[in-house]
């Protein structure tokens, strides 16, 4: 019988695959490269040690937060501008304030240059006598305008209180006649103010060193005045007169 373990010849190893083994290796290769960039990335771009990571949540919150305090801020400056706004309105009505009181105290301080000049005129006589410094009229549709200008002579102990009339001679209807007139319109300055009543020939005074009165006389229908003649009473005593003719 043949002997079959002559016939049977050993086995060449099996050589395994080595493209697994490269894998592997180029897989840690790639760990390794990748661990290293990953390394050096983080050193390039790492913040300081004390910065802090905010989330988006929170950088929204903080923008939300100073877009509130700019607008507190634009408000704030709305205000500021505001009230500069007013101090200027009030800076301005002070100054034109101060400047008509200046023009206030410069005419008060004329007026009383006048009224010494005017006691300087006046002739000698008893404190508190009235006279008529000035009189004028002049016409105006149907009625006569009048300016007439009293003064006491020297410093009375009260105020005087009288009235004044005012006598025209003219013609009416062809005849010569006097009326009393009538004051339809009264403006007085220096004293108190004048008022005349409905029906009053009489225009009632008083003051206590000058008055100056101006206003507006009522003529009859038909009536040519050539002269009147301005009078100021005290009760029924006549005080001061004065006839001006009449050339218009």
């Amino acid at each position: 019988m043949p002997d079959d373990s002559a016939s049977v010849q050993p086995r060449a190893p099996v050589a395994r695959p080595q493209g697994r083994a490269r894998a592997w290796l180029a897989l840690a290769a790639g760990l390794v490269v990748g661990a290293v960039a990953g390394w050096r990335y983080g050193l390039a771009h790492q913040g300081p040690d004390d910065a802090v990571v905010l989330t988006r949540q929170q950088v929204a919150a903080q923008e939300a937060a100073m877009q509130q305090r700019e607008a507190e801020a634009r408000f704030l400056r709305a205000q500021l501008d505001t009230a500069d706004g007013e101090i200027a309105v009030e800076r301005a009505a002070r100054t034109e304030f101060e400047t008509q009181l200046q023009s206030a105290q410069s005419e008060v301080g004329r007026v009383r240059d006048q009224l010494a000049f005017y006691e300087q005129l006046l002739p000698p006589g008893p404190a508190g006598s009235v006279d008529i410094r000035g009189v004028a009229f002049e016409r105006e549709g149907q009625g006569l305008r009048y300016k007439v200008l009293l003064m006491r002579s020297g410093r009375g102990e009260t105020p005087f209180s009288g009235a004044l009339r005012f006598q025209a001679t003219g013609t009416l209807k062809g005849e010569t006649v006097t009326r009393d007139l009538e004051p339809l319109t009264v403006k007085a300055e220096g004293g108190g103010a004048t008022v005349p009543e409905a029906g009053a020939s009489l225009l009632a005074l008083q003051f206590d060193q000058y008055q100056r009165s101006q206003g507006l006389l009522d003529l009859p229908d038909g009536f040519v005045p050539e002269t009147v003649t301005v009078s100021v009473l005290e009760d029924t005593t006549v005080r001061a007169t004065r006839t001006v003719k009449l050339e218009f």
